[in-house]
């Protein structure tokens, strides 16, 4: 994995959702040889545009995160969420929770992690001069800005994602969404 991985926009792959119900934006998945059944990390982003099941992901952690729209409501049976936007949300996605929109439709960024590689260990929205702790942190733009890892600098258009691996703090150039992994103990 490089130290900063740029996925810009443009290269989302549409694809169904697991179970059919909808569309998902595949942004990126790893390993290299991953699929949707068998990642160590997903990337995606989706529209949720009327009420529907998510798929389920076993032994998985996910944060989700309302990127458009008024906010999503998750109900897992025993409770309900409300999801407002740009505030991350973590849960075990083989949960596989209903989702409502609040509003009309919604658009949601995710970030899926295997827990016996990974453990999510926070996130948040950032913004310009924000630096984030580094290890493997995963950055959507919300808007165009420059983001720096060490001596790599990279542009990013509003939406584009960056995968980043350092020893040292990811410095930010403008909002973004922030996904901080750790490997697992």
């Amino acid at each position: 994995m490089q130290d900063l991985l740029h996925l810009p926009e443009t290269g989302y792959r549409t694809l169904p959702w697991k179970n059919g119900a909808g569309q998902t934006d595949e942004i990126w998945l790893w390993p290299t040889a991953a699929d949707r059944d068998a990642f160590s990390i997903r990337i995606s982003r989706a529209p949720i545009p009327q009420d529907g099941a998510f798929s389920s992901f076993q032994g998985a952690d996910r944060v989700i995160t309302v990127t458009e729209g008024q906010g999503l409501a998750l109900d897992f049976g025993s409770e309900t969420h409300r999801l407002e936007p740009l505030a991350p949300f973590r849960f075990d996605t083989a949960l596989a929770p209903m989702g409502r929109p609040l509003g009309g439709a919604v658009r949601v960024f995710n970030v899926m992690a295997a827990r016996h590689d990974w453990r999510i260990a926070g996130a948040g929205l950032a913004h310009a001069g924000d630096s984030v702790t580094a290890g493997l942190v995963v950055i959507l733009a919300l808007e165009a800005q420059r983001i720096r890892v060490g001596q790599a600098d990279r542009a990013l258009a509003t939406q584009d994602t960056a995968v980043c691996r350092a020893a040292g703090p990811v410095r930010l150039g403008g909002r973004a969404l922030a996904v901080r992994l750790e490997p697992a103990a």
